[in-house]
């Protein structure tokens, strides 16, 4: 586990602001819309990290990483191709924003 951590910390500095990989091979995610995981909210710092790395390989294999002011928060996260189901599962996971990959753009949620 802690490779793994090193390995994602390493992905962070070099990716400020956000990346979104596969685990455990940390290979990146380059299409889809990313919605985070109503469970992994405000995670952050190395425990933040542990949990997210937890849930992700229990459930998607997917997690990613963004930098808000500084702080990185860390998210277990959902891969959707399509934009309705994309929107409604940040609905269901209570996020304010989703993220499309191929276009680098964030979609604002009313939720």
């Amino acid at each position: 586990m802690e490779a793994l951590i090193r390995r994602i910390k390493d992905i962070a500095a070099e990716n400020a602001l956000g990346f979104t990989i596969t685990l455990p091979d940390c290979e990146f995610v380059t299409s889809g819309y990313v919605i985070a995981m109503l469970e992994t909210q405000n995670s952050f710092g190395d425990e933040g990290l542990r949990r997210v790395i937890g849930l992700a390989s229990d459930t998607t294999g997917i997690m990613g990483g963004w930098n808000d002011d500084g702080l990185f928060y860390w998210d277990a996260v959902y891969i959707v191709h399509d934009r309705e189901q994309a929107i409604e599962l940040g609905k269901v996971n209570e996020q304010i924003a989703i993220y499309h990959i191929e276009n680098d753009d964030l979609i604002l949620i009313e939720i």
